[in-house]
């Protein structure tokens, strides 16, 4: 009877599994469909009107399980800074903590940062920057780095999903202020997730 139990469990695990991965995949899809709308519309994109009128859709890796992540998180306020953006212009930061986790078994560190002016609206009061560059920047990736923005961690862990970083506004067009990753940001490894180099189709 007890053979019969375990292949039972067995049986409902791997389909919550699946199920769960299942809707997983379809909020992420999701997501990028919202994303390809957001920026095929005059109304709301980002993009010139002209560029608009050729877009197609912005250009990602394929959705992997292995880049979305249980982080450690670790509250550590740092002092006010300012991080150099891509116009030159300077914005002030601070760090709010430190997220640790491993991929292919190697450790690595990201801090975490606040907005000091959008810390002070009620809107943006507990938005998170996470900026990083990473080994595919200049090549797949633009060479600016990427960024993930989510809500300030309630607890000692952190969701942190690189299929959902997205390419800074410069990338696409002028006239943005866009941070650049401290040098604290860098993960030395080939991050295959989340937003490609995007082209733009003229046809």
């Amino acid at each position: 009877m007890k053979y019969l139990t375990l292949s039972i469990l067995l049986v409902l695990s791997s389909t919550l599994f699946s199920q769960e991965k299942e809707d997983y995949l379809k909020t992420l899809k999701k997501h990028r469909v919202e994303m390809d709308i957001e920026f095929g519309d005059t109304s709301t994109s980002i993009l010139p009107n002209e560029m608009v009128l050729n877009f197609k859709h912005l250009n990602y890796f394929k959705p992997n399980p292995k880049y979305n992540i249980t982080a450690d998180f670790k509250k550590e306020i740092g002092k006010e800074f300012t991080m150099t953006t891509s116009s030159g212009k300077k914005k002030l930061f601070r760090q709010y903590g430190i997220l640790s986790f491993k991929i292919d078994k190697r450790k690595h560190l990201l801090p975490i940062y606040q907005n000091i002016k959008l810390m002070k609206t009620e809107k943006y009061k507990n938005y998170i920057f996470i900026p990083f560059t990473d080994l595919t920047n200049g090549e797949e990736t633009y060479g600016g780095g990427r960024y993930i923005e989510a809500e300030i961690p309630t607890e000692d862990t952190f969701q942190l999903d690189f299929n959902y970083a997205f390419n800074p506004y410069c990338h696409y067009t002028t006239g943005y202020n866009c941070p650049i990753p401290p040098k604290e940001n860098f993960l030395e490894l080939r991050i295959e997730a989340g937003e490609k180099t995007f082209i733009d189709k003229k046809k």
